[in-house]
């Protein structure tokens, strides 16, 4: 029998929760490239060279114990399972079964209901187990406690409601109950009497007379007016604008005369 370390499965959690999560380069940049891991590769890589600033790469040292390495958390080994039969060779103590993806649902059901025979734990249970399998008798159950039920209300007697008893004695209690009955049969029952009908009557009430608010018309005195002031009009009749012509006057003085030759006049003798 393999005696797993707990302090190693431990110390293995502790590494799981702080290794980071390694993704393919530029995929979160990129639509067309996936999520899954792939080795960078590359002669300038920055990833391949572990530059600041970028996440890290798969390495040797993310890794867990190699002791606790491929068992499950509670510290048992996996076990694939195809048929009913294979669950025979499972060791319960030390092992845990998981059923394969290719197994249909059928069996799926016949896998677990032979596995809950022989108390072997399966880590992937189905659901469809509990809906084809167990819903019969989950369907009898219910139906014997429902009868049940019914029968035990049967059976149980209505309690009376008693008076709540405040520290007396037996034989007080026994004497308060012979004096009510007395009281019931002396004091004779009414009849219930028909109620009139109730009409109500409304009160006319008095209306308030009604106050007419006087109009307080003002009257304005009468502003005496400012006498007008009317500015005369002066009228300025423009003579006509005459332009001085200045006149050329040569005044003839005796001296500026220029003495005008005499033309000569030449007289010519007839020649005979």
């Amino acid at each position: 029998m393999m005696t797993v370390d707990k302090r190693l499965l431990r110390e293995r959690e502790k590494m799981r929760k702080s290794r980071p999560k390694f993704r393919r380069q530029e995929s979160w940049r990129y639509k067309r490239l996936k999520k899954n891991w792939r080795k960078p590769v590359g002669i300038d890589n920055a990833m391949r060279h572990h530059k600041r600033g970028i996440p890290t790469i798969v390495r040797v040292g993310y890794r867990g114990p190699k002791a606790v390495r491929g068992l499950t958390r509670s510290g048992k080994e996996e076990v694939m399972v195809h048929n009913p039969k294979e669950l025979e060779i499972v060791n319960k103590e030390t092992q845990i079964a998981r059923i394969s993806s290719t197994v249909g649902v059928k069996k799926k059901v016949d896998i677990t209901n032979r596995a809950d025979e022989l108390g072997v734990k399966i880590i992937n249970r189905p659901e469809e187990a509990l809906t084809f399998a167990t819903i019969s008798e989950i369907s009898e159950e219910l139906l014997l406690e429902e009868e049940a039920l019914t029968k035990t209300d049967e059976v149980k007697p209505r309690k009376k409601k008693t008076t709540p008893s405040k520290g007396l004695t037996d034989r007080e209690l026994a004497e308060l109950a012979r004096v009510e009955s007395e009281l019931a049969k002396s004091t004779p029952r009414k009849k219930p009497t028909a109620k009139k009908p109730t009409t109500i009557t409304k009160k006319p009430t008095a209306k308030k007379p009604t106050t007419t608010k006087k109009k307080t018309t003002t009257t304005k005195k009468p502003t005496a007016k400012k006498p007008a002031t009317t500015k005369k009009k002066t009228t300025t009749t423009k003579k006509p604008a005459t332009k001085p012509t200045a006149k050329k006057t040569t005044a003839k003085s005796p001296s500026s005369k220029k003495p005008t030759k005499k033309k000569a006049t030449t007289t010519k003798k007839k020649t005979s």
